[in-house]
Parts: structure tokens; sequence; C-alpha cells
């Protein structure tokens, strides 16, 4: 069976114009910023403006011509955005568009509303993108994530994204003013957002633009380090194979200049590029842009412990795997690449939430151990098992599948936006999909015969089994279970 789709991970849309004119003088911070700061370069913030067309299917072209200039009205202090957002402020403005504060009308709490660019709002394929990907992050939670609490379209001002506010400043911007960071705060920092990357991997989503300025050190009233990660689950289209590429090139992996798709192999390049500059000051790479992504392509990162004396060389080794210039040389996923980094962090005197390392009995030592090899060990099975198996929604839509389902289906890639609904298991399971309803609902499972044509006059009887995922899961409750058994073949 076949299934009409190639297994890549939407990227991010290309850009030109990084630049947004601001109609609201920025508020005072005091030195602080305030969510996102503007977007450093892009890739193509340093070529001249070409049409960049998405597909031949006849989608607008991203870049602005006088023809698609934006059509939307600029928010103005006292402006009302979705019948509820009171605009008091501008924040800032990065390359999907402008970030301001804003307050709720009935609740009175402040917020942080981002208006997306019309020039790339206004294209179908985006605004699809932008929906889904806004309705998955709104329902993450987690300590390191930057909270989406609401989305939507107003008519006057177009999409918008509705997120906490946060106060204090940028990683970029705390380098840029102070420096290089101890050992132990780069650890803790990059442990942080590392934790952030692995669990938005658990749910299929990539973030394609993890760099200092996406990172954001929270003001908090204890005192304590609190990181939290930006600007991901916005809409990104795959572009296919362009001329242009967008990312910002002192953070992007050597195969995305190729026309690689985002991916976990190109996120966890990032973060060692990340743990480079938060242990020296400075990227490995700068200059003109096109001699950065040469050097990301043919230079290895240099070991941070020239830089940083007494640096120990296991902080040389972390760096030098999530950089490999080939990607299947990097830590196979985040969960890895945190291990190592518990390792160092150990060897620094730190626990893994940031502070001097603790008593720990041997009890709950050989726990902890216990419970990661569990994890690990479920993975690997999951994976291996060759039994096709996967987790969707109701609706049928994929959110983890193991490689004998997506051999099974005839999908190269990944789960990553896989709909079963375009797959041709609905015909030979006509009623899958009153099944995961009625599994759903009923939280009853159910079981059914199919029977699958393998060419000539062999048929293969299977039975497949739909059970709802326990309440207790933590990554798939509210989820179904899908697995299925080959029972005999059949001649004649």
């Amino acid at each position: 069976m076949i299934l009409p789709y190639d297994g890549a991970v939407p990227s991010r849309p290309s850009e030109v114009d990084l630049e947004l004119a601001g109609e609201l003088d920025p508020v005072e911070r005091e030195g602080r910023e305030t969510l996102l700061p503007s977007v450093a370069r892009s890739v193509l913030s340093a070529k001249t403006p070409v049409p960049v067309r998405l597909d031949p299917s006849g989608f607008q072209d991203l870049t602005a011509t006088p023809a698609a200039e934006d059509r939307h009205a600029g928010a103005r202090a006292g402006d009302v955005i979705g019948e509820r957002y009171v605009v008091e402020a501008a924040l800032g403005h990065g390359g999907m568009g402008r970030v301001l504060r804003v307050r709720h009308s009935a609740l009175g709490k402040v917020f942080a509303l981002k208006l997306i660019k019309s020039t790339i709002a206004t294209n179908q394929k985006i605004r699809e993108m932008f929906y889904r990907e806004a309705r998955l992050a709104s329902a993450f939670t987690h300590d390191n994530i930057c909270s989406i609490v609401d989305f939507g379209q107003d008519d006057a001002f177009g999409l918008f994204m509705v997120m906490e506010l946060l106060e204090g400043q940028t990683v970029h911007h705390k380098l840029a003013l102070g420096g290089k960071l101890s050992p132990k705060v780069a650890c803790d920092i990059l442990w942080q957002v590392a934790d952030a990357v692995r669990f938005i991997h658990s749910r299929a989503i990539l973030h394609g633009d993890i760099k200092t300025e996406n990172i954001f050190l929270v003001k908090t009233a204890n005192q304590r380090r609190l990181v939290k990660l930006l600007d991901f689950g916005l809409a990104r289209p795959d572009l296919g194979r362009t001329e242009d590429i967008d990312g910002t090139p002192e953070y992007l992996a050597p195969e995305r200049q190729d026309g690689a798709p985002v991916s976990q192999a190109s996120d966890i390049y990032a973060l060692g590029i990340v743990l480079f500059e938060l242990l020296t000051g400075r990227v490995p790479f700068t200059g003109e842009v096109g001699d950065v992504l040469l050097a990301h392509k043919l230079t290895p990162v240099p070991p941070p412990s020239k830089q940083v004396a007494e640096l120990d060389e296991r902080a040389d080794a972390l760096i030098a795997r999530a950089t490999a210039k080939d990607p299947g040389k990097r830590h196979p996923d985040v969960q890895a690449l945190l291990y190592e980094l518990r390792a160092l962090m150990s060897m620094l005197g730190m626990d893994s939430q940031g502070g001097r390392r603790r008593a720990v009995a041997p009890e709950a030592t050989r726990e902890r151990r216990d419970l990661d090899h569990r994890v690990k060990a479920a993975a690997e099975v999951f994976g291996a098992v060759p039994l096709p198996m996967a987790s969707c929604d109701a609706a049928g839509r994929v959110r983890a599948a193991n490689a004998a389902f997506l051999e099974f289906l005839g999908v190269a890639g990944d789960a990553v936006g896989l709909q079963l609904r375009d797959s041709a298991l609905p015909d030979v399971y006509p009623t899958l999909f009153a099944d995961l309803e009625e599994v759903a609902t009923t939280r009853r499972p159910v079981k059914r015969i199919v029977y699958l044509h393998e060419g000539g006059d062999r048929t293969i009887e299977a039975a497949i089994l739909l059970s709802p995922a326990p309440t207790g899961a933590e990554v798939t409750a509210g989820e179904i279970h899908l697995v299925l058994h080959p029972l005999r073949a059949i001649h004649g």
C-alpha cells in the first residue's frame, strides 16, 4: 500500500524582509527585553529579493511585491484584536511578524500577541500549517516552553497568536552584555533548553531555529534561573528544494544547505552550537554569510576547552558529537544528548536542576538509573518490534509509529503529519474512522479482521486491534493505540 506522503518535516517559510516598520514606540524596559527580540539575520537577509514560489500549484509568492504588501492595518495603542485583546505597546518584531503587549479586555491579564505578516499569512498552505501547529503548541505544558494561550484571525489585523508575557532577557542579549557564561551556568541553561526540545520532539514537533535569541532568561521572584524556549510551532510549509535557504546561518546544520528539511538531527546540531556559544561567548563561525555556511560544511567546530581554562574535555566531546557534519554521527535523539550532558554536570558538582549536587541515597540513584533504562528500552523495543504499531487521535492523525507501521503503509521518513485518511488503509478497513471514534468515546478496544492482497493469488488475513491509551499515560493519553497482526496466508 502506498501513502501519498513523503515523510518530510515542514520547513520554515522563506523570507527576505526581516524588518517590519513599527508604529508604536517600544515600551521602556530598563535594559531588559520582553518576550521576543528582533530575529537575527537569516540566510536570505543578505540576498537581493527574488520571487520564490511555493510550488507549481498556484500558491502566491512569499516575497513581497507591490501587489502583495501587507493589507491589514498596523495595530496601534487602544486597538482591539480578536475582539478581546487591547493593544498597549509594541514589544518587538521577528521574521514572522510584530509582537505587541496586549491586555485581555475581560480578564485584565497582560499577554504578548504576535501578529503574523500578511505576506505570509495570506498563503493558504501556510495558514493551514499555522492553525495545525498552533493547536498542537497550545496544548503543550512544559516549564521551559513559552505557553501559547490563544490564536485566531482578526478581520482587520489578520492571523495572531497570544503567548504568556515574559520579563527578562534573551541569552543572546546577556552574552552581548557580559560575555561568556561559567560552565555551570552554561550547562544549566542548555539542560533546560534541551529538555524542552526533547519534549516537543516527543510530540512530533521540530523547532528549526534554535539559537540564543530564541532562549529567554525569565526574571523570577525567587531568583531561580528559569529558561524558556521561544518561537516554535509556527507555520513551516515544505518548500522543497529551492535556491534559497531559510534559517540563521550561524546555527544551520550543513545538510540544510543541501535542501534537507528540519529534523531532530538539525535541532541537535543547533544545540551543540548554542553550548559552544554559552561557554565561549561567541558562535564558532562568523563573517559573511557564504563564509559561515562553508565553514559549517567543511570546518569542525573547535573544542571550547582551547578558549576556556579548566573546562572538562567532556564538553568538547559533547559538542563535537552534536555538531558532526554527518547527521548520522550525531546523538540519535535529544535524550542521548541529555545523558551526556548529565555526566558533564555531575563532574561539575551539579544536579539536573542546575544547583550543586545533592547527596543521593544509593537506592534513589539505582531507581533513577532503572527508570532511565526502562524509558530508553521502551522506545527501542517499540521501534524494532516487527508488528506494525502506531498511536493516533480519533481523527486518524498519527502521532507516533514504529518502522514496521511506516513500511506497511509505504511511507518514507517518519510519522510527522501522517494522516490515515490519506493512506490506503481505509480501503481494506472501511470502518476505521467509525471504530476510532467508538474507542475514543467508549474507551473499549475494538478488534477487526482485514484481508490484504499481496498480488497473484496470495492474500494475508490480519487482525487490527484498536485500544485506548491509559488515562495516566504521559505522552499518549487521549490517543488510540493501533496494532496490526498478520494471522495467516490464504491462497486461491
